[in-house]
């Protein structure tokens, strides 16, 4: 999963810290402000049990037909 977080320049570095600890690798810093905002990307590696649930919703949203198919 890759998410951006934008947050307020004097927020930067207590967010990426919170982000660090729940296990996301840290990317694409731009910690000078813009506008009063500094921004990151968080990425967290995809587990088995993730990769599951989405070959399941992929699967249940592939067999989706009209009604009068079913």
């Amino acid at each position: 999963m890759r998410i951006r977080v934008t947050t307020r320049a004097e927020l930067y570095e207590k967010r990426k810290q919170e982000h660090i600890e729940r296990g996301y690798r840290i990317e694409e810093e731009r910690p000078v402000p813009v506008n009063g905002l500094c921004s990151f990307v968080a990425l967290q590696e995809s587990t088995e049990q993730d990769r599951l649930a989405e070959s399941v919703a992929a699967a249940l949203s592939e067999s989706r037909g009209f009604p009068g198919d079913w």
